[in-house]
């Protein structure tokens, strides 16, 4: 019997078993605002199109869930179960694990180089475990080398630290930093921060711009 663990705005997240071994189900949920065939189809698809990046990015040496079957009809994936903590709970400790905040930025280096944009870079789609950082939650991602769409996701990075870690965010940015500049060299890294700077720019004018009115 699969036992519901989390649930989010396009999907539910049971943990059940496949094979007696434990795995975790991704089952997008049906949106009752859509038509049924086209709420239908866009599930399917984007099942297909998860599962598919899943397993491109630990092609690329990136460590992510093993998916072990994906059901379009029902809009369900099922993966690996890996037990551990999420990297927002052991930046949150007594001790957090600013180092691993390299990692992270390391992981992501590698999938931007290969033109993958994780779309939901938080700290709780970082998970430890067996002593290795691993990515989940791709539902957000696709394929992209447009600096602007590679900047969005350090530029999510960034608030993440802000918002959740403000205590260590200086430290955390600096590791990520270091860690993502390691793996995708420093020019590449650079060119992907000025964006972000002119990310951040962007929304300080239109905020300002808001509340003028």
């Amino acid at each position: 019997m699969a036992r519901l663990i989390r649930r989010g705005a396009e999907a539910d997240i049971f943990l059940g078993r496949w094979l007696d071994e434990p795995a975790v189900f991704k089952v997008r949920t049906r949106r009752p605002y859509l038509h049924e065939e086209l709420d239908k189809r866009m599930r399917a698809a984007r099942t297909i199109h998860e599962a598919e990046l899943l397993s491109a990015s630990k092609s690329l040496g990136v460590t992510t869930p093993i998916v072990l079957h994906v059901d379009p009809k029902a809009s369900t994936i099922v993966m690996q179960y890996l037990e551990g903590p999420r990297l927002k709970e052991l930046l949150s400790g007594t001790q957090p694990s600013v180092e691993l905040c390299g990692v992270m930025g390391f992981h992501l280096a590698r999938l931007h180089l290969n033109n993958v944009v994780h779309g939901d870079p938080t700290t709780s789609n970082f998970i430890l475990s067996g002593g290795r950082l691993a990515v989940v939650d791709f539902g957000l991602s696709h394929r992209s080398g447009a600096v602007e769409d590679l900047a969005v996701d350090l530029h999510l990075v960034k608030e993440v630290f802000h918002s959740a870690h403000s205590s260590l965010s200086r430290a955390a940015l600096e590791a990520f930093r270091e860690g993502y500049s390691q793996e995708g060299g420093s020019a590449f890294a650079e060119r992907i921060w000025r964006r972000v700077v002119d990310i951040e720019r962007r929304g300080r004018y239109a905020r300002s711009d808001w509340s003028e009115e």
